[in-house]
């Protein structure tokens, strides 16, 4: 089942390649295809990250690579076999994905519970993803959190969990306690404008441009890369929140967050783009020697990363943006001030 954006354009899904499809991330791998190829890959895994680094994909190599019937190497998967085959269309009957909806999730996990008291049906090991383990930190997830904690600790020698964050301090330190944490890091830009050139025939100019954006995702890049279109509508967004939050006015702040936040992973990617917007300005406030300006929009940056947070963490979006509005205009409003003074002074 290919579900991360990047594997469009590279033909088979890298993930089918096994730990050889996971690109910029070595120390990661490294750890992996040595379990791996000693027999003793951990029994449960916390794939952790940022929001933009794909780690979903890497946990579909390491899935791919435990299953496959022809591995080219330890860690590798063939891509080719019926295991793979069936793992790329989400069928391999020992391969279990979690639905982490928050609705019914502790019903969900204890189905999953009683399903793991049998051996696997035709691999050597039957492995969970759990993604996004994120929806273990809410509020109304914690039943569900304490029924995984007892398999996590004792699981049977032939199951293992991979468990995926954008957050793992969040998680219960019992369930971070019982898996092996892996960082997943930004890729290098270089990386990223190099595959869009390459894969997109990308001109120099946009291919830097949307790395830029991308933040370090693989994922990320290439999304904007095929909907140009998506990526300019999310900037109007993040352009008109910042227009409302400078002028103030309650009932455009209201407006704004009640659009954006209609959906949770677009509020996501619209705030990820208000952040790099107010990021330029904190670079040009610094280089124009503005220490006051610069302050102002190192305040307004870390108010919407704690709002990202919040929204991640399944607080109202519509409402968490409605109070980032309110918190830019303190800021911000304050800094246009502070500028229009200093152009004064400068006449």
């Amino acid at each position: 089942m290919q579900t991360e954006a990047e594997t469009a354009q590279f033909g088979a899904a890298p993930y089918l390649r096994g730990l050889d499809g996971i690109v910029g991330q070595d120390a990661v791998v490294a750890v992996l295809r040595s379990a791996i190829a000693a027999g003793r890959p951990h029994h449960a895994y916390l794939f952790d990250g940022p929001e933009a680094v794909v780690k979903a994909t890497p946990a579909r190599a390491l899935i791919a690579a435990l299953h496959c019937q022809a591995p080219p190497r330890a860690g590798d998967a063939c891509g080719r076999c019926d295991s793979c085959s069936k793992v790329a269309s989400g069928s391999h009957p020992d391969f279990i994905i979690v639905t982490m909806e928050l609705a019914g999730l502790a019903d969900e996990i204890e189905r999953l519970l009683k399903r793991l008291t049998f051996r696997p049906v035709e691999g050597r090991a039957q492995v969970i993803l759990i993604d996004p383990a994120d929806q273990l930190t809410a509020p109304t997830a914690l039943v569900a959190a304490n029924r995984l904690l007892k398999t996590l600790e004792e699981p049977r020698p032939d199951t293992h969990f991979v468990l995926v964050s954008t957050c793992a301090s969040g998680l219960l330190q019992t369930i971070r306690s019982r898996c092996q944490r892996l960082r997943f890091v930004p890729l290098a830009d270089e990386v990223i404008a190099q595959t869009l050139m390459t894969q997109f025939s990308l001109d120099e100019a946009m291919a830097k441009s949307m790395t830029a954006l991308s933040q370090g995702s693989l994922g990320r890049a290439v999304r904007c890369a095929q909907d140009p279109e998506t990526l300019q509508r999310r900037q109007r967004e993040a352009e008109e929140l910042l227009t409302a939050a400078r002028g103030g006015r309650a009932g455009d702040i209201c407006q704004r967050a009640s659009e954006i936040g209609a959906d949770r992973d677009e509020a996501v990617e619209v705030l990820e783009l208000l952040w790099l917007r107010l990021h330029g300005d904190l670079r040009r406030h610094g280089l124009a020697g503005a220490l006051p300006l610069a302050q102002k929009t190192a305040e307004a940056l870390r108010v919407v990363r704690e709002t990202q947070t919040a929204i991640r963490r399944y607080t109202s979006a519509p409402l968490s943006i409605e109070r980032l509005g309110r918190h830019l205009h303190s800021a911000l409003a304050r800094s246009v001030q502070t500028d229009a003074g200093q152009g004064r002074s400068a006449r």
